[in-house]
């Protein structure tokens, strides 16, 4: 592990760990007010999601271990990347003050969530991508890279523009459990 990356790693786990700490204090609101809020599902399915996502990010950071410098760019686009998982994260539970219920909530704000956690993982496969053409991927592994992530672009672009509550759980629940099982396989 090279010096820049433990540098660099130190900036994007607070920044990451900030998001963590926002959707676990978020479901902590949740559950504490849950006599005065119904604590529904679109909500926690979408805190669930971001939290195995981001838990995905902090291991896929670790491919960059040997990282030998850092420059301003690359400290701006994981600030950016880590940043936009923060907004999303306080974005999917009300605050304490608000009247609305989660799912209400959710619904209403779901698109800043999902687009915010688009976002971030399509700036994180700017590197993978240029990898692919520079060191010439077998076609095998960049239809397993293509389709996972396509896969799950849909999935998040649903899950922010789908009508119905019924389309963004099924949307959110087969997102959760693309990210598990391809990150228990392929980590």
């Amino acid at each position: 592990m090279s010096d820049a990356f433990a540098f660099m790693f130190a900036f994007y786990g607070l920044l990451l760990g900030l998001a963590v700490a926002e959707i676990a204090s978020g479901f902590s609101r949740a559950y504490a007010n849950r006599r005065i809020r119904r604590l529904g599902v679109v909500a926690p399915m979408f805190g669930a999601l971001l939290l195995v996502d981001l838990i995905t990010f902090w291991m896929n950071a670790w491919a960059y271990r040997d990282l030998e410098k850092i420059n301003y760019a690359v400290a701006f686009a994981v600030a950016i990347v880590a940043l936009l998982y923060y907004f999303a994260a306080t974005q999917v539970f009300p605050s304490a003050g608000e009247t609305d219920t989660l799912d209400d909530h959710i619904m209403i704000h779901r698109r800043e969530v999902g687009f915010c956690v688009l976002a971030s993982n399509l700036m994180t496969q700017i590197p993978p991508a240029i990898s692919m053409v520079t060191d010439g991927w077998p076609l095998s592994n960049i239809v397993i890279w293509s389709g996972l992530n396509l896969s799950y672009y849909a999935l998040l672009a649903t899950a922010a523009l789908a009508k119905s509550k019924k389309v963004v759980i099924a949307a959110l629940g087969v997102a959760i459990l693309l990210v598990t099982g391809a990150t228990a396989i392929l980590a």
